[in-house]
């Protein structure tokens, strides 16, 4: 079984262990030329003296070599202590830890790793000189009898990666509580924070911006938003939270921008949130979010508001300018209402199950009817932002790729509808957003032709119209567009000469293919009479979508070819013993025969 597994280590990693494994040996531990260190035994010891013990689990702490002791662990050479674990398990026949915690522990300036969880210390205030271990990684006091006030000095472990100070049970009385969550903003490199059944209450009255994207957070999304009312931009990116959006998200009435992207909700938009009046930016994509796309949305248009809740000062907010649902389960029609957002810079409806056909009245969308010149990115109607020089972002998919705008997001224009069931025409009225960079109507059922104006859109820089059932031929017009550096055309029904001009017979064939009776440069068929190709043109044989499904097909063989070759290489060796002998013979002989040129 061992030689099995090694059969799946890719040689030069196999290399590199063995090389570094022989030169070094720096592991966390006890080393028996490892001597404890008497200023940190002694810290050890009088923290000893204020811990209740009842079942003796500490009772390996004797003698001067604390790197011996439970719990302890040191490094091998230095003698430093770097992990302090006291975890209680249940399951152990012993009894959790309690009593007092001594600041002598504030010695051991090299500690790492602190875990108490599942002890039990009378609610007794988290210390504050926990704050001094300035180079903790990983902090954990889950569940360990902790209450009072969480100390802002844990804001000082600017090394921690994990903080854990979350309880599985909500107990009104022994409960920790937060006066303000800006100590977490002195955690620069914090994955992963766990504040399970913390009450937050307290925090309500500062916090207005909270950005905590790209974590390890977990659980469902907590239904405790009623408390931080005065929260103006809420950024929850990329984790791992699931659950339904919690209906108190509602009450986040100065809410300018919300980022729930990435995650695992699921669910219906609460209908709370339609309170949330003041959005500018909202992005729910990546999600399984299901139902219908609430008409509401529509009514987040511009309006006054007061700069400050209880402040007389009022300012102009321009209403929603992002709306990103991309990649998530929302059936039925697009409302119409969607058609009032004339602040609208960018919808992107793509990768969902909506049906019917596209709003005529899209070209009522007055943000995207002339071209932007504004290159200033997107600041809140909160002045308080401005001084902080705090902008919005969002990221689209454009040309193909996934960017991220900040900074220029004020120059960004986009439409992207694709990958739905919609059918019906492409409304003549797009034609008139001349201020649009991006138009996606990719993978639907839309049938007809290409709107004649098409070529008015003088800003788009990508147009994709692929895997559709477009007919007639391409535009004139098309050719005219100079900016535009993205075109799929691909799977229609298309005929006729392609357009001439550099613009346009400067793109790929694969632009174009999957049209039979289509023609023209960049294509290999010449045009014969009647602007139709010179070749023969293959039979319909029926299926429309047929160019799409031989690009499915295409996708699903590739993850299987590559199973396919991968076990062709390693299933010898799995099975064949003296094929395993042979090959590791030759990993030995290699990495001897590297060892030797380099020392």
């Amino acid at each position: 079984m061992e030689l099995y597994m090694r059969g799946l280590v890719v040689p030069l990693l196999y290399f590199l262990f063995n090389t570094i494994a022989m030169k070094f040996d720096c592991c966390i531990g006890y080393s028996p030329k490892a001597l404890c260190r008497e200023e940190e035994r002694e810290a050890l010891w009088s923290f000893k003296k204020g811990i209740h013990d009842p079942s003796d689990r500490l009772s390996s702490w004797i003698g001067e070599e604390c790197c011996n002791w439970k719990g302890v662990f040191c490094h091998n050479t230095s003698g430093h202590v770097l992990r302090f674990n006291l975890r209680f398990y249940f399951d152990q026949n012993a009894s959790a830890l309690g009593g007092e915690i001594s600041n002598s522990l504030v010695h051991l300036k090299h500690l790492r790793y602190l875990d108490l969880i599942c002890n039990d210390f009378g609610s007794i205030n988290i210390p504050k000189f926990f704050g001094s271990l300035s180079n903790l990684r990983y902090l954990n006091l889950s569940d360990a009898g902790f209450g009072g006030i969480i100390p802002h000095q844990l804001g000082n472990l600017s090394k921690l990666h994990y903080l854990d100070i979350g309880n599985s049970y909500n107990h009104p009385i022994k409960s920790l509580n937060v006066e303000d969550l800006e100590w977490i903003s002195g955690l620069p490199i914090l994955e992963y924070l766990d504040i399970t059944n913390v009450n937050l209450s307290r925090a309500s009255n500062w916090l207005q911006y909270l950005d905590v994207s790209e974590n390890l957070l977990s659980g469902e999304l907590p239904n405790c938003w009623m408390y931080w009312r005065g929260l103006t931009r809420l950024k929850l990116d990329n984790s791992n939270l699931m659950g339904c959006i919690p209906s108190s998200m509602g009450s986040l009435f100065w809410l300018g921008s919300l980022h729930l992207r990435n995650k695992h909700l699921s669910g219906d938009i609460p209908l709370s949130m339609k309170n949330c009046f003041n959005l500018e930016v909202l992005d729910l994509s990546e999600n399984e979010l299901s139902g219908s796309i609430p008409a509401w949305v529509g009514n987040f248009i511009g309006k006054f508001i007061e700069i400050f809740p209880g402040v007389d000062d009022k300012t102009y907010t321009p209403g929603l300018m992002v709306l990103v649902l991309h990649s998530n389960k929302f059936n039925g029609s697009i409302p119409l209402e969607l058609c009032h957002l004339h602040s609208l810079q960018i919808l992107d409806l793509g990768s969902n199950n909506l049906s019917g056909t596209i709003p005529r009245c899209f070209g009522n969308l007055s943000s995207m009817t002339k071209p932007s010149n504004s290159t200033s990115p997107f600041l809140f109607h909160n002045d308080h932002y401005i001084i902080w020089g705090l902008t919005d972002t969002a990221t689209v998919v454009m040309k193909g790729l996934e960017y991220e705008y900040r900074n220029n997001l004020g120059l960004v224009s986009e439409i992207d509808l694709s990958s739905n069931k919609l059918s019906g025409g492409i409304p003549e009225e797009l034609t008139c957003l001349h201020g649009l960079i991006s138009l996606n109507l990719s993978n639907n059922h839309i049938q007809g032709k290409i709107p004649a104006k098409i070529g008015d859109m003088k800003s788009l820089e990508s147009l994709d119209l692929s895997m559709n059932r477009l007919s007639g031929v391409i535009p004139q017009g098309m050719a005219t567009i100079s900016f535009l550096g993205h075109l799929n055309l691909s799977y229609n029904n298309l005929s006729g000469k392609i357009p001439s001009g550099t613009q346009i017979q400067g793109f790929s064939p694969l632009s174009f293919i999957g049209n039979p009776e289509l023609c023209g440069a960049p294509l290999t068929d010449g045009c014969g009479k009647h602007g139709k190709p010179k070749g023969p043109i293959p039979e319909n044989d029926g299926e429309e979508d047929s160019g799409w499904l031989d690009m499915r097909w295409l996708y699903l063989g590739m993850p299987w070819g590559f199973v396919v070759g991968f076990w062709a290489i390693l299933a010898p060796l799995a099975f064949k013993r003296a094929w395993r002998y042979a090959y590791f013979q030759f990993l030995d002989e290699m990495k001897y025969r590297l060892l030797g040129w380099f020392l």
